[in-house]
């Protein structure tokens, strides 16, 4: 915007002319949105023209003409026009300031999750199942069982009588009388004392023997073993006094698959 001042007054003081300069530069930044560096610099070069014309002493009317605002500053220019004094100033360098209150956009940056799907069912076969555990059987033999049929047994003792204090052993004998051989897997070899009445006089004795796999039994062939006593009574009474003189016996057994094959010897504990 550009006005004419045909009616200042001639003869106008330097201060008054750069009151009057002030003052229309207040009003000049009032209206153009201009920051304060931009401002300060234009204001400056107004006063500066202002006081070089005070200063040529000549009294012509005075012709100020302001341009519109401008993206660049040509600065100020002074010459005579028309036997007078002109000064023209042109707006000062506009400079955008980002205005702080106007909202800031934010960006936010979300992190991208990525869900991997797992399967959790196997993709391998299933087990096979273990087989199954053979039954325990026992084969056939290709003899047959021994038993009473193909066995004999016989205990011989040392001598018929015993005195008091005695050992008293007998030995025991197990044989295949049959013309033919006989198996068996185990055996159960015992031993009982008895007194006339045919009540145990000792706790008596096992052995039992375990082969696992069928063995044979051939002819001829025997099982031994040693039947012994010390004559005391153990049986009903803790301190096991000595049995008293009378008749005693002894039976010796083995036990296969069936029926046990045994024997029974009697003998004389006298005083």
């Amino acid at each position: 915007m550009a006005w004419n001042h045909d009616d200042v007054r001639p003869n106008r003081s330097r201060e008054e002319l750069l009151g009057d300069v002030v003052r229309r530069g207040e009003r000049l930044r009032r209206r153009r949105t201009v920051t304060g560096l931009g401002g300060c610099i234009a204001l400056l070069v107004a006063v500066a023209g202002m006081a070089a014309v005070a200063g040529v002493g000549e009294e012509p009317s005075t012709q100020l003409a302001a341009g519109g605002p401008s993206t660049t500053a040509s600065g100020a220019i002074f010459g005579p026009a028309t036997g007078g004094t002109s000064l023209a100033v042109d707006a000062p360098t506009t400079t955008a300031v980002p205005d702080p209150t106007t909202a800031t956009t934010a960006t936010t940056v979300r992190p991208v999750v990525t869900t991997v799907a797992t399967n959790t069912e196997s993709t391998d076969p299933p087990a096979a199942a273990p087989p199954p555990e053979p039954a325990t059987t026992i084969p056939e033999p290709s003899q047959p069982r021994c038993g009473p049929a193909q066995m004999q047994a016989t205990l011989t003792f040392a001598k018929a009588t015993y005195r008091p204090g005695e050992q008293v052993s007998g030995q025991a004998v197990l044989r295949n009388t049959s013309g033919a051989p006989c198996s068996y897997y185990s055996y159960t070899q015992s031993q009982q004392f008895r007194n006339a009445a045919g009540s145990p006089v000792g706790p008596g004795s096992a052995l039992i023997a375990d082969n696992f796999a069928d063995t044979p039994f051939a002819p001829g062939q025997t099982l031994t073993a040693t039947a012994e006593w010390d004559q005391q009574l153990c049986v009903t009474d803790p301190s096991c006094p000595q049995a008293p003189p009378g008749s005693y016996s002894a039976t010796v057994s083995w036990s296969f698959d069936g029926p046990p094959v045994e024997v029974t010897t009697t003998f004389q504990l006298v005083p």
